[in-house]
């Protein structure tokens, strides 16, 4: 029962004793004074430990009530302790969720840039692999030519010991032909024997010095006792520091012990000065 109906109940039980006393009073007017008055005690009395018997069910339904109340209090109390908790941890976890949310906004951006340099990390080993595969192909081939520049090298190495053992032999024939001519006073100079075979004059193997020098004439230290004749051509150098070919020379005039000669030919517009050597090949002898 409630605390109203608690109340409704005592107000019903104060209605029914005025009603009690007035039906009292018109009964005491109407049957025995005595009598009347013991039932009225009595029921009085009844009534009075009714009422008692409510005052003290009131009593305790009011304090039932107060510790409901109280208990209502501290559960009302407990109620906005865990609102207040749930609320900070609503607030701890709507700011948990916005880090969160952030993290993974940064974790997408992060993921997209990996996604994106993953692409061109494989375009770019797709590259390399087709580079590879070229390259590869490159190698091949170049395998294949090296094998083949090897057998070629192989067979001009073979060429080459022929050739080089029959310059050898060439070398040991020329020689002992020069050698025989040179016995024989002919000369030994291959060119000197291709111009003598034209029937060109050959010039002797041997060296003078200009003496003079005049316009395209110059005059040497070499004359017809030397084997001098008209018409042989001598070479014109200088020796020194720095060696230089001068030019070529035809022999015009003889004299026992000199000679004159035209310069016929001028290497790079040299002059020709006197103490230039004059002989019958580019070098003299040694």
């Amino acid at each position: 029962m409630t605390f109203v109906g608690k109340i409704l109940v005592i107000v019903i039980l104060a209605f029914a004793l005025f009603f009690l006393a007035l039906s009292t009073v018109v009964f005491t007017a109407s049957t025995n004074w005595r009598t009347a008055h013991q039932a009225v005690t009595e029921k009085r009395n009844q009534l009075q430990q009714e009422l008692t018997a409510a005052q003290n069910d009131l009593a305790a339904q009011k304090t039932a009530l107060q510790k409901e109340i109280d208990d209502r209090d501290a559960r009302i109390a407990t109620l906005d302790a865990q609102s207040t908790s749930l609320s900070n941890q609503i607030d701890t976890l709507q700011t948990d969720i916005t880090s969160l949310r952030t993290q993974v906004e940064e974790a997408q951006r992060t993921t997209q840039t990996q996604v994106q340099l993953a692409q061109a990390t494989t375009a770019e080993a797709q590259q390399l692999r087709e580079q590879f595969q070229a390259a590869q192909k490159v190698a091949n081939d170049y395998a294949a030519r090296q094998t083949e520049l090897d057998e070629r090298i192989f067979l001009l190495e073979r060429q080459l010991n022929t050739a080089t053992q029959n310059n050898e032999d060439l070398r040991n024939a020329l020689a002992d032909y020069q050698n025989y001519l040179e016995s024989r006073g002919l000369p030994a100079d291959p060119e000197q024997v291709r111009l003598a075979a034209q029937g060109t004059q050959v010039s002797p193997d041997i060296e003078g010095r200009v003496l003079r020098v005049a316009n395209d004439y110059l005059e040497i230290s070499l004359g017809s006792d030397d084997g001098v004749t008209t018409g042989q051509e001598y070479f014109v150098f200088r020796t020194g520091d720095s060696p230089q070919y001068i030019g070529k020379v035809r022999i015009t005039l003889t004299e026992a012990d000199k000679a004159v000669g035209r310069l016929i030919f001028s290497n790079l517009g040299r002059k020709v000065m006197e103490g230039d050597s004059v002989a019958g090949k580019i070098q003299p002898r040694s």
